[in-house]
């Protein structure tokens, strides 16, 4: 373990995101960490992370030259993306990812491969429009009428729900076959109880302030 923190971590990645994007997620009393070509940018803004970390294959040397060496880990690894290899050597109790959506969509796939091999782990990943986690095992937030609440099985998963449009109870849900995606809901609170950690749930980045201490309260797989 490279590094713990009792703090929410903020990780930045390669993918492209606005300055308006991570105006937003960032907050300079939380340690934040550069996976691989995450670096690049947060070195052209001016702020040094707890780390580097990854292959680093997209880092320009002159972007972590004024960074601590023994801050700067390569691990050459090919068979875990720089998300996961960040994820394996960090402990927090809410990790925020920015970086990792809305790029090349193989490198979003497995961005979201990766939340699915850290269970135990709260992770949510913020994009220009979506935020996406994986739903505990039991958990709630407060809603509007119409909201987008799209589910997406990483597996098979049966999830009882509450507050949805189009009720989720009694189905199997996996990626072959029904998924969730396009949901609404019909009042102001949803409930989800799925039966395995195999549960995407994507929401639009306006509840993400909402969503953040729901998920770091809500209750660990």
């Amino acid at each position: 373990m490279y590094y713990s923190t009792p703090k929410k971590l903020i990780i930045v990645g390669g993918a492209d995101f606005s300055d308006d994007l991570f105006k937003e997620v960032y907050d300079n009393e939380l340690p934040i960490i550069a996976a691989d070509g995450g670096a690049n940018f947060l070195a052209e803004n001016n702020i040094y992370p707890e780390l580097v970390m990854g292959d680093l294959d997209s880092v320009s040397e002159q972007n972590v030259q004024n960074i601590e060496p023994k801050k700067v880990i390569r691990i050459p690894d090919q068979d875990s993306t720089d998300l996961e290899k960040v994820l394996l050597n960090t402990q927090s109790p809410l990790t925020i990812g920015i970086g990792f959506l809305g790029s090349q969509i193989d490198h979003e796939l497995a961005a979201l491969s990766a939340l699915a091999k850290f269970p135990e782990k709260k992770i949510i990943l913020i994009g220009e429009h979506d935020i996406i986690f994986l739903v505990p095992p039991n958990f709630s937030l407060r809603s509007y009428v119409g909201m987008r609440v799209s589910l997406y099985p990483l597996d098979e998963v049966k999830v009882k729900s509450d507050g949805l449009k189009w009720a989720t109870n009694g189905l199997t849900l996996k990626p072959t076959g029904q998924i969730g995606t396009s949901n609404k809901a019909i009042g102001k609170i949803i409930h989800l109880t799925p039966s395995q950690p195999k549960l995407l749930l994507i929401l639009s980045k306006t509840v993400l302030n909402e969503a953040i201490p729901q998920l770091e309260s809500a209750q660990h797989w």
